[in-house]
């Protein structure tokens, strides 16, 4: 299931991708779904382009209540490798988790002067895939996986999209309370 989401955060693409790849880890107060992010790797590769792996720790927070004691800590937590290309205002990522890889999910986000507003705004466009394999889903037989990983996939995709608004809602809250 494909997703996408397009925000404006009214600081300059410069700065908000200067931040995203170099000291992502300080945003992580202004997001609230989000507990920690913890730098793994950084290579500089040619042509400018940098690969950096992170591992994410979501909040449990955001988890339903009546689901909580069936989430672990290891089910909130994801590994985002990322090779970004300055030059071009973007970044193609892929997340991945310890667990049975039950999906996979893919994108390409643009952290690009805003047109018309180049030097003071930034256009944030977040797009990705996701797909539920539902031969992996943990407890739950592959027959019965096959039928609910639509479903699976839509509530993932709509748990995702809240958190596509917190990064630019974040990123902009950091440069705002950063120039205080």
């Amino acid at each position: 299931m494909k997703f996408s989401k397009t925000s404006k955060v009214s600081h300059p693409a410069q700065k908000i991708l200067e931040l995203m790849i170099d000291r992502m880890e300080e945003i992580v107060p202004f997001l609230p779904n989000v507990e920690a992010i913890e730098l793994r790797e950084r290579e500089e590769l040619p042509g400018g382009r940098i690969r950096i792996v992170r591992h994410w720790q979501g909040a449990a927070s955001n988890v339903p209540a009546a689901l909580r004691p069936f989430v672990s800590q290891e089910m909130l937590g994801w590994i985002d490798t990322a090779l970004w290309d300055p030059a071009a205002y973007k970044v193609d990522w892929v997340l991945s988790t310890g667990l049975s890889a039950f999906y996979e999910c893919s994108g390409t986000n643009y952290f690009e002067p805003y047109p018309k507003q180049e030097e003071t705004a930034t256009r944030v466009r977040v797009g990705g895939e996701l797909t539920i394999h539902p031969d992996k889903l943990p407890g739950i037989p592959t027959f019965l996986g096959s039928r609910l990983a639509p479903q699976v996939e839509k509530f993932v995709v709509a748990l995702l999209t809240p958190n596509m608004e917190d990064l630019a809602k974040g990123l902009q809250d950091y440069f705002d309370e950063s120039e205080d």
